[in-house]
């Protein structure tokens, strides 16, 4: 893959004006030749463009934008160079195709050509010298113009500027604000600028703004967008691999490296990245090599590097090989082979990766003239030695002029991460492997990087190294000594390598629970979405630590020093009813709260320490509720069509102003507080005077119900969302209608402005978000991310940050400008019903329905480099395999994922489901190949996850609503919403049976069903509190069960003899199938059952109950008495409800638990007589910050906020102290 710099030296016998600055005289005739020379330099650049495979990208609006609403990046750039628009950024993921785009758009521009016409222009950035200054002078004299002519184009000439690699220049400012361009008297350009995803922090824009004259003018409409280039699909994958395929004699046709890509778990994915594709496409016949079974071939993108790495050094040890060198080259050449061609040549590399991040602070391009360089650091990797011409020349480098640079930034950053760590490989005759293999255990050089570098900058070279942890627990270990090391060696180089190796840990998926890390020194660390479960800090310096979303239950950290940590959150009030408005007053400091369904009940609270100023209790019919803008009043909607208004000082009613015929479901104060709207389900917004009460105007036009109104921050216009998905503006001074806008979203649940006035934000029924302009109505982005109705929506006061509120539990944010989601704050246990930005801008607070009223700092959630993580849905279904190995889950996103069972670790299934299935439940067949019942079309299916597997179909099925499998693997059974049970035999599925039909007699409603381990008996619950226990195999009924309350959940014993039900009225009746004693009652749970299993011994339970509680239950059976069972333990730790509950087949005391919010959680108990301890073993997508039973004794530079956040997260302080005074609403 050859690549070009903008910055060649061209020969300057071909220019007559190379030197030309002498008078006034000579400007004027170079000003004569311009045209002649942009003719030249436009034919020399379009025969510079060497790539020989180019397939048009796609690319989305943002970074959150789903990968299949996408649309052609070069129509994009196309619409951005007609526009008025003065600045394009294109965002990518490292080797997504960004050069490669902006190279082919030059070509193009130069093509299309006029004389007169806007002048292309590539600069790649890193190869100029302080690009903030004089720009564009710089890159013409590159190219030989002269003075005058440069001054002629500044005058009379337009630009389109295409600024290559901004993140690779190392840049931190705006250089179209530097340069000045399209100011008055300077340069007047376009600028489409390119940087790496990965580059920038959340708060970017203002790096590639561009700074307008007209300072009313709307740099979002006018001057500024950004496109992100979308992942290949699989089309363009396929397209590549057929341009691909010619070029050079390949071992394989298109249709077999397709296949071989398809076949590899995962690989596709992986590939989705044009250069990752090209390794690949590379690397794909030494990784299919004598394997007989590509669907169990593992490979990451750090092998992909080590592979292709190898194959490039051993193809040019043959090109070497077969010519005809010099007879000191030979001599050289062989002294290579003697030593080893390819670690020689590896070596090579990674001294150049380290020398340009030692001297050159990783700007990727090294410019090397022997005349100026011979005696420089340069001189070791590009001067004339023969050893180092034919290092350099067969190493995966570029050469441009005097320009030396890696293939991709990427590789140079592979070359450094092996700096760090480079796995002990193979030699020149070896079979080049699919993994790396493990070095032998050895200690860090101390010159090594990762004691004189924070590679916590250099986020690439992290991935890399945290796929080495992945690979080799030999490094793994390494990192973990270095982490040691640092508690009794306080010297700054090995806390920097602490700090590093503790980062990369946890970055790459290590969990460290029950770890020792007493007096440990890591300031500084990542370890945000670490898990730390009974974890031990004592003593540790912890200064400056990111632990957001951090996983610290019953964890130490007595005796630790933490100023600086930051957690991502504030502590949160607590009330007794649900949260459903919050409102911060003008000061800044002081929260309005309204709480309450029926009655709600208006405090007042001071956020810094909770303290509540005054209360009252309202009115008993409101149902929604707004605050007046200096807090003194407040308004109500009510279910009697009736707005009253409330005075909060006094907690009295002023009026009440009637004219709605049914409920209101929305009010507003206007920003001088002298009118109110209201909108109500009688389609009609209503407006009224705030001190007289006079109604002043009826809105009509909706045509259902009304259920959102604001106030633009003017007061001039009214804005109203509906059940009819119209958005609607009105004067609220003259009534007139202002624009209509149309959302394709659904209902309008939600509306909030912008505090500029320019933009509005809409949340909508189905959980999605719309930007519009508010003076054009023209669209803005849509957002994404929400799975439930969206319930409140904020900007913030500069107008840069979106908040949403939603019925999925979460609080999201989002920038304002391009829509991109920024993070997911979970906390709440329950839906938020509202969300609002402090005036300052620095918290957000949000209210619901766990009684929570919930502060985020909004700096913390800006900086956190918490990875966003894919959307899980409700994990419902968990099992294990029988040989304990594996874990497999299901969500209700119907997407399939396997597990390594000790470590968490994602293990790829052989192939993907076909599309448009419901998976109503997944299973291990008796050969422990994953299996699927899915519901297509209505029809019941059984699909293995292993290639050639047919899909069995059950013949007679109909739409499920809930499937078993037994574990014996030879009988489904399934009910449908007519409540009829039905049972397949897998050995014959041509034949169906009806156990139960429409609900048996009384019609019942059939809510579980559960099959015991030998697949001898099923049991049917139903929602009258009946159980029926069939034979599957006479299909004859064994017994009934009756315990008069709903069934909700059952599970067998190992041995079949005992029948555990969990009902509605929450308890769990054990039932003896062998005898007539009276069922054994386990009390505990504190709402209804939803999950209970029995362990492999039977001697312990775990269950599951809608209060996000699992509780362990275990068998008291002493000499002589009868059978007891107590429980021993209670996880209070989720934030949703567990669903689904599954015990090891091979260790004794070891489960899983499947979690609406999308995680799973392995846990282990352990049992010292009487003492019971359930320790968290891995967990994934946990995502929010537990601390329960944390230790805090003794800690330095914490801060009162900070203790009192993680007190409520349930941390153990001895030495915090709360006021009693004005505390009692603080959550203990």
């Amino acid at each position: 893959m050859q690549t070009h710099a903008i910055g060649d030296e061209d020969d300057p016998s071909n220019k007559q004006h190379a030197n030309s600055f002498h008078g006034i005289e000579i400007d004027v005739q170079d000003t004569e030749y311009l045209e002649d020379d942009l003719c030249n330099l436009r034919l020399r650049r379009l025969g510079e463009l060497q790539q020989l495979i180019y397939i048009l990208p796609m690319a989305k609006a943002n970074l959150q934008a789903q990968d299949d609403d996408i649309f052609s990046l070069k129509e994009k750039v196309q619409e951005f160079l007609a526009s008025q628009r003065q600045v394009m950024l294109i965002l990518g993921d490292s080797g997504a195709g960004k050069s490669t785009f902006n190279r082919h758009l030059e070509h193009q521009l130069w093509t299309d050509y006029k004389q007169g016409g806007p002048i292309p222009l590539y600069i790649n950035l890193p190869t100029i010298d302080d690009p903030e200054h004089d720009l564009i002078e710089k890159q013409l004299q590159h190219h030989y113009f002269s003075k005058g002519q440069i001054q002629e184009m500044k005058q009379h000439r337009q630009f389109i500027l295409i600024c290559d690699g901004y993140d690779e220049s190392q840049l931190k400012i705006n250089i179209h604000t530097t340069n000045q361009f399209n100011q008055p008297g300077q340069w007047k350009s376009k600028m489409v600028i390119s940087c790496r995803s990965q580059f920038l922090e959340s708060d970017y824009r203002s790096r590639f703004q561009p700074q307008p004259i007209d300072r009313d003018q709307s740099t979002w409409t006018n001057l500024f967008q950004e496109a992100v280039i979308a992942p290949f699909s699989k089309e363009q994958i396929e397209e590549y691999v057929t341009c691909y395929v010619p070029l050079e004699p390949r071992p394989w046709v298109t249709e077999d490296y397709m296949r071989m890509l398809t076949t590899i778990p995962n690989l596709m994915d992986l590939v989705k990245i044009p250069f990752l594709l090209t390794l690949a496409l590379e690397a794909l016949p030494s990784i299919a090599e004598g394997k007989q079974d590509l669907s169990t071939v593992r490979v990451t993108r750090v092998q992909l590097f080590d592979i292709f790495v190898e194959r490039w050094l051993h193809v040019n040890k043959r090109r070497l090989q077969d010519n005809d060198l010099s007879q000191d080259h030979r001599r050289v050449f062989n002294e290579l082979l003697g030593a080893g061609f390819v670690s020689m040549g590896t070596d090579y590399a990674m001294r150049l990766a380290l020398a340009i991040f030692e001297r050159q602070n990783g700007t990727p391009i090294v410019q090397y003239t022997h005349f100026h360089d011979h005696d420089t650091w340069k001189e070791e990797f590009f001067g004339t030695d023969p050893v180092v011409r034919l290092l350099q020349e067969s190493c995966p480098l570029t050469r441009t002029g005097n320009q030396f640079r890696f293939l991709h930034r990427s590789m140079q950053e592979y070359f450094f991460s092996r700096v760090v760590y480079n796995p002990v490989g193979t030699d020149d005759d070896s079979t080049m492997e699919t993994e790396a293999p493990s070095s032998t255990p050895h200690e860090f050089d101390p010159s090594n990087p990762l004691f004189r570098h924070n590679l916590l900058t250099e986020p690439s070279v992290i991935q890399f190294l945290c796929d080495r942890v992945k690979l080799d627990s030999t490094f793994n270990q390494q990192l973990l000594s270095v982490v040691n090391l640092s508690k009794t060696d306080a010297a700054v180089t090995t806390t920097t390598g602490a700090t590093n190796a503790m980062t990369i840990l946890v970055r790459a998926g290590v969990a460290f629970h029950d770890a020792d890390f007493r007096g440990v020194k890591i300031p500084g660390a990542d370890l945000s979405a670490g898990q730390f479960d009974y974890a031990q800090f004592q003593g540790a310096d912890l200064t400056g630590v990111n632990l957001t979303r951090s996983w610290l239950r019953e964890a130490d950290l007595s005796s630790t020093m933490m100023e600086g940590v930051q957690f991502g959150e504030l502590p949160c009030l607590k009330l007794d009813d649900n949260v459903v408005v919050c409102t911060y007053l003008s000061d800044g400091r002081t929260l309005a709260v309204g709480a309450g369904r029926w009655v709600v009940d208006v405090s007042i609270y001071d956020t810094s320490s909770w303290t509540r100023t005054y209360s009252f209790t309202g009115w008993d019919e409101a149902q929604t509720t707004a605050f007046s803008p200096d807090g003194t009043r407040v308004v109500f909607g009510g279910r009697d069509g009736v707005v009253r208004l409330w005075d909060c000082t006094r907690g009295h009613e002023i009026s009440g102003m009637e004219g709605h015929q049914s409920d209101v479901n929305s009010v507003a104060f206007s920003p001088c507080g002298e009118q109110i709207a209201s909108a109500g389900d009688d389609q009609t917004v209503r407006l009224w005077d705030s001190y007289t009460e006079e109604s002043l105007f009826v809105l009509e036009g909706h045509t259902s119900e009304v259920l959102s109104v604001k106030y633009s921050p003017s007061g001039e216009w009214l804005v109203s969302g509906g059940s009819d998905g119209t958005i609607r503006f009105w004067n609220s001074e003259t009534r007139e209608v202002g624009i209509v806008l149309d959302s394709s979203l659904g209902d309008v649940r939600t509306i909030a402005f912008s505090t500029d006035g320019r933009w509005i934000v809409s949340g909508h029924g189905g959980g999605g978000l719309q930007l519009w302009h508010a003076v054009s109505g023209e669209p803005g982005p849509v957002l994404h991310g929400h799975t439930r109705d969206v319930t409140g929506v904020a900007f913030s006061p500069n107008s840069r940050w979106i908040a949403s509120s939603s019925l999925d539990g979460t609080v999201r944010l989002w920038d304002a400008s391009t829509g991109t989601h920024i993070n997911t704050l979970s906390g709440h246990m329950a839906e938020v019903n509202d969300v609002v930005f402090s005036p300052d801008g620095l918290q957000i607070a949000s209210g619901g329905d766990d009684s929570r009223v919930r502060l985020w700092d909004v700096d913390s959630i800006l900086t956190s480099s918490v990875e966003q993580l894919d959307q899980f849905g409700a994990v419902g279904n968990t099992v294990y395999s029988s040989n304990g190995q594996y874990i497999l889950t299901v969500d209700n996103c119907q997407t399939v994922k396997q597990w390594d069972s000790l470590t968490g670790a994602p293990v790829p299934l052989p192939i993907a489901l076909p599309g448009h299935v419901s998976v109503k439940s997944v299973s291990y067949s008796l050969d422990d190949i994953p299996t699927a019942v899915v519901d297509r079309d209505g029809t019941l299916r059984l699909c293995e996850f292993q290639a050639g597997s047919p899909k069995t179909i059950l013949e007679g099925s109909g739409k499920a609503k809930h499937v078993a499998m037994s574990p014996c693997c030879r009988w489904i059974a399934s009910t449908d919403r007519d409540n009829t049970v039905m049972l397949w035999n897998l050995n014959n599925t041509q034949r169906m049976h009806v156990l139960i039909e429409n609900g048996g007699v009384d019609g019942e409603e059939i809510n579980c069903l559960a099959f015991s381990t030998t697949g001898h008996q099923l049991a049917i619950g139903t929602g009258a509190g009946n159980i029926w226990l069939f034979d599957p195999q006479s299909k004859g009924l064994i017994t009934s069960i009756s315990t008069h309350r709903g069934i909700e959940a059952m599970s067998f014993s190992p041995e079949g003899q005992q029948l555990a039900v969990g009902t509605e009225d929450y308890l769990i009746y054990l039932w003896g199938l062998q005898s007539e004693e009276r069922a054994i009652e386990l009390r505990g749970h504190t709402e209804e059952l939803l999950c209970i299993a029995y362990s492999l011994c039977s001697e312990w339970i775990a269950s599951g109950d809608l209060d996000k509680t699992v509780r362990v239950w275990r068998r008291q059976r002493p000499p002589g008495d009868t059978e007891s069972w107590s429980c021993v333990s209670t996880l209070h730790c989720y934030f949703d409800i567990v669903i689904d509950i599954a015990w090891s087949p091979t260790v004794r005391m070891e489960f899983v638990t499947g979690c609406r919010d999308g995680s799973v959680r392995v846990w282990r108990v352990s049992s010292d007589g009487e003492d019971v301890v359930v320790k968290l073993l891995w967990g994934t997508n946990l995502g929010v910050l537990q601390a329960e039973g944390l230790v805090l004794k003794g800690t330095t530079g914490l801060g009162f906020t900070e203790q009192k956040l993680l007190v409520q997260c349930g941390a153990i302080d001895d030495s915090l102290t709360l006021e009693e005074d004005g505390r009692s609403d603080v959550e203990e």
